[in-house]
């Protein structure tokens, strides 16, 4: 937690020096919707967006924030825009997965979940959530396998974990 303070006090420090930093801005955003600051990181992801209209990670960042207030609709939106800007964003897609899965379209939204783990496929947290979309679809066996290559990628992150506990516990 110390870190992550330190790193917005850091963030905020760049965009006091350098008001018109638009990617500063949108770093500001991203930690402060860590704190669930929802307010604080919209206000700081829009200020990123005038000073860097093509900031694909800040439309991202937008997306997750409508995810955040239950505005699907238009989080999908944000992250159609993200993904025009730069296609190779895996945020995007994970983001846009998640919510095609929450609207009830788990094929599509596994597919994005997929894309986003071929385009950054050492990024555990990205396998995680693929996993638990093969768990709810019913293959265990690529299930597993995504979680054990998030396990691997990093053993400190605890979503591989629960997600293993849920589907041992669901097989059970």
């Amino acid at each position: 937690l110390a870190n992550l303070e330190g790193a917005l006090a850091a963030a905020h420090k760049s965009v006091k020096k350098s008001p018109e930093f638009g990617f500063g801005r949108a770093r500001v955003a991203e930690l402060e919707f860590s704190f669930g600051r929802i307010d604080a990181a919209t206000d700081s992801a829009a200020k990123a967006l005038q000073y860097s209209p093509r900031n694909a990670q800040a439309f991202a960042l937008n997306g997750f924030l409508f995810a955040a207030r239950n505005k699907i609709d238009s989080a999908i939106q944000e992250f159609n825009k993200a993904m025009e800007i730069d296609g190779g964003l895996a945020n995007a897609w994970l983001g846009r997965g998640l919510c095609l899965i929450r609207k009830g379209q788990q094929d599509a939204g596994r597919e994005d979940l997929l894309t986003a783990a071929a385009l950054e496929p050492q990024r555990a947290f990205l396998r995680s959530y693929l996993g638990k979309a093969w768990t709810d679809a019913g293959e265990i066996q690529l299930a597993e396998n995504e979680l054990a290559l998030a396990k691997q990628f990093d053993p400190n992150d605890p979503t591989a974990w629960l997600y293993s506990a849920l589907l041992k516990q669901q097989n059970n």
